[in-house]
């Protein structure tokens, strides 16, 4: 999964970057991704940890979300290039500074310039098209999205908080609309409103377009992530911090996209698999290689909970009777171990 960081100018969206990252080392992007640097989070995940632990494969491979520290807002508006880049990202993570003026009124005034500039770069792309349909004709369903996203973009509203059926949204999936995937507004505070919720205006205004909001201090967290990891939870307790920002935001990362990992396991791995809610059986199998899905025959699913108390693993499991055993069209669970039988 990759998510760009965006913020105002001296917003601290680089010290964000490296909040996140928790001390790893960032490769420089290349050119296709308009600049900046790159770096990977993994996702800790108490289960998948449950099942290394318990069966001891040769490596744990969690989920991964590649984080890219884009170009600030300039005076009048982003790159080009970055917002190429951004249209690239499968989120956006919006950088809010609260350092220097902690007022709600400032904090506020921020976020919606920062928002109304990335509706502006979508707005105009819209009206570009919606002027060459006289000249090209647009399918119906295509013609009501973008008058629907217009409408919206114009009262500076995101197009994925806009009133769209899901056959209009995916009409407009090919035009890649910078505020047409999840946001998430974080509010850089200073040291002594760490650990602080985030302020009351600004959840309200953010959540009227279902824009989630977290604080974090991220120079703390940036000097967090330089100590042993022993020393870490204490020095973030001192604040009253009672997670590392990673943890939340990746969570909320998680969330807001609607992602939930299923595992698999054998003695060479233990994996976690992200995939959106509701996919099917067949679906999570693509997930892991196309002939899976090409050549599904069934999925045999346990709960973590169930296999890790047993010595024998899978085997045991399916010689007690304790993997169900399910189609195609099974929804895979948040955290269920899944074995896929498949026949190419």
């Amino acid at each position: 999964m990759d998510v760009g960081i965006v913020g105002l100018a001296g917003s601290g969206r680089t010290t964000v970057f490296r909040a996140l990252l928790a001390h790893r080392a960032p490769q420089q992007a290349g050119a296709r991704h308009g600049g900046g640097a790159i770096g990977t989070i993994h996702v800790q995940d108490p289960r998948l940890e449950k099942l290394f632990a318990r069966f001891q494969p040769k490596k744990m491979t969690p989920v991964e979300i590649h984080v890219h520290d884009l170009c600030p807002l300039l005076e009048r508006s982003f790159p080009t290039a970055e917002i190429e880049a951004m249209k690239r990202m499968e989120l956006l993570l919006l950088v809010i500074p609260a350092f220097a003026d902690p007022s709600e009124e400032a904090i506020t005034a921020a976020f919606e310039r920062l928002l109304g500039e990335l509706c502006l770069e979508d707005l105009a792309a819209v009206e570009k098209r919606l002027g060459r349909a006289p000249r090209e004709k647009l399918a119906d369903i295509e013609q009501e999205a973008l008058e629907i996203a217009r409408t919206a973009l114009d009262e500076e509203k995101p197009v994925i908080a806009a009133p769209l059926s899901e056959p209009q949204r995916q009409s407009l999936r090919g035009y890649a609309l910078v505020t047409d995937r999840c946001l998430i507004a974080l509010v850089n505070v200073a040291e002594d409103a760490a650990g602080e919720a985030p302020p009351g205006t600004l959840q309200k205004r953010a959540g009227a377009h279902g824009i989630p909001v977290l604080a974090l201090c991220a120079t703390l967290e940036a000097e967090m992530a330089e100590l042993p990891p022993a020393e870490r939870a204490p020095f973030l307790a001192e604040y009253g911090i009672q997670q590392p920002a990673s943890a939340v935001v990746t969570r909320a990362i998680l969330d807001c996209a609607d992602l939930i990992p299923f595992f698999t396991m054998n003695e060479d791995e233990c994996r976690a698999w992200p995939i959106r809610r509701g996919t099917s059986a067949r679906e999570a199998a693509g997930k892991i290689h196309s002939d899976m899905e090409r050549g599904f025959i069934r999925a045999e699913v346990i709960a973590v909970e169930d296999l890790v108390p047993l010595e024998g693993g899978f085997a045991e499991a399916r010689k007690l009777a304790k993997l169900r055993v399910e189609g195609k069209d099974y929804l895979i669970q948040d955290g269920e171990v899944v074995h896929f039988r498949f026949n190419v």
